[in-house]
């Protein structure tokens, strides 16, 4: 029997779906993570400047990228036709929703934007990178086959590093592996160990046992990148998430409502600490990078918020402040270093800095209600509702330091718009 007479006959889309397979819809986040973490470094670019957010973001015009993610988004729609009318009832998720929301007003901003040619095209290109990334979510069936795949190219990943940290010598401020930067090769190697643990949770025999052996090379890599914050994150978020779902799951507590609680907790505590001991942000910075500054990042902080006081509702409009060209704020205004830079190292202050109060708010709702999704995970899923919320913290506390929200197509809002989508899908689908 056809699959086509198969579904003829049960009457049911969703089982003839299953029978065929997803096909290319089920790869496509796959190949989205190793086109970021494997082809792009070894086949695209290598280029990296120390003060640009990252060599993926730096090397946005160039030509294979372009036909990269239109061809991508043309793949989805001719592939997955059939299944566009999947993505209708979706339109009730908030998360969903939310980042339309934001992608309208994005669009709207290049009415008074300085320079709407390039807003425009910045906007454009996010609109793609978020259907592709989003969109095969919501209109595939197995998603537990899809998030396995993702998980094969973190493991590959890995393993590909390990033959320049081997075979190579280290930069000065630390190995680079197949990327342009230190802080590039952390990233990945990050996320790959958070996800090599999610595996090791969920694959049996073998497949575990290369599970645990991919972790532990994976922290290896971290170690000799010198990536402090992504080595920092990965030991912290991990343990952090799983107290957190534990909890959840014995209080039936949302893990919003615990992240919430344990923020709130810790800037108590580390102001009472400041008060106890005198002990300032400044010396916080001294800890963790042998400076006062937060290697310059006050410095920056202090230029935006007197740029973002100019628009402080509407912003300056997306895309339109770091990179718009020789007659920008930032060429004309910006002091010393800073006029450099293609980011202002903290995701949250651009954000506020190119899209006002409206865009802040927009991606606060969004960060609330992906948390609150992963509260609804159930039984089995667990290990899902920890994988999630990792990578969800993850790009929250990242962007404490670095820029990535709504932001081209770097790693950290990639992994975000994935984890977001796929706690979107499981409520859809529990709904």
């Amino acid at each position: 029997m056809t699959h086509s007479a198969m579904g003829e006959r049960l009457g049911d889309g969703a089982l003839s779906d299953r029978a065929a397979g997803d096909g290319l819809l089920g790869w496509v986040p796959a190949l989205i993570v190793a086109y970021i973490t494997l082809l792009s470094p070894l086949f695209v670019v290598r280029e990296f400047s120390e003060n640009s957010d990252a060599a993926v973001t730096a090397s946005q015009s160039n030509a294979v990228n372009q036909l990269f993610w239109i061809g991508l988004f043309a793949a989805v729609v001719l592939v997955g036709w059939r299944r566009l009318p999947r993505l209708l009832p979706v339109l009730k998720q908030p998360t969903v929703l939310i980042i339309l929301a934001f992608l309208a007003f994005s669009c709207a901003s290049v009415l008074w934007s300085p320079v709407p040619g390039i807003a425009f095209r910045r906007v454009m290109l996010q609109v793609i990178v978020v259907f592709a990334v989003v969109a095969p979510m919501f209109m595939v069936t197995d998603r537990a086959a899809l998030l396995n795949r993702i998980v094969a190219v973190f493991l590959l990943t890995v393993a590909v590093n390990v033959v320049p940290v081997v075979t190579e010598p280290a930069g000065p401020i630390g190995h680079e592996g197949i990327y342009a930067h230190k802080n590039q090769f952390g990233l990945v190697a990050a996320y790959a160990f958070v996800f090599s643990l999610f595996a090791v949770a969920r694959f049996r025999g073998y497949s575990r046992w290369l599970a645990v052996a991919i972790a532990a090379v994976a922290i290896l890599e971290l170690v000799v990148s010198r990536s402090k914050t992504s080595l920092g994150l990965s030991l912290l978020i991990p343990a952090l998430s799983a107290g957190v779902i534990g909890l959840g799951a014995i209080s039936g507590i949302r893990a919003v409502y615990l992240v919430i609680f344990g923020a709130l907790f810790g800037v108590c505590g580390y102001l009472f600490f400041n008060y106890l001991f005198d002990y300032s942000f400044a010396d916080l910075s001294m800890l963790l990078f042998d400076d006062t500054t937060f290697t310059g990042r006050t410095e920056i902080w202090d230029f935006v918020f007197g740029i973002i006081g100019r628009q402080p509702v509407f912003g300056q409009g997306y895309g339109s402040f770091w990179g718009a060209g020789a007659g920008s704020i930032v060429a004309l205004e910006a002091p010393g270093f800073i006029g450099q830079l293609l980011q202002s190292h903290n995701g949250y202050v651009d954000v506020l800095l190119e899209t006002g109060a409206i865009g802040f708010g927009l991606l606060l709702l969004l960060v609330f209600f992906t948390l609150f999704d992963v509260g609804g995970f159930r039984g089995s899923s667990r290990a899902e509702a920890w994988l999630v919320l990792c990578v969800s913290l993850f790009a929250i506390l990242h962007n404490m330091l670095e820029s990535s929200w709504f932001r081209g197509y770097t790693l950290a809002w990639l992994m975000f718009l994935i984890a977001t989508a796929y706690s979107a899908a499981q409520k859809e689908a529990a709904d």
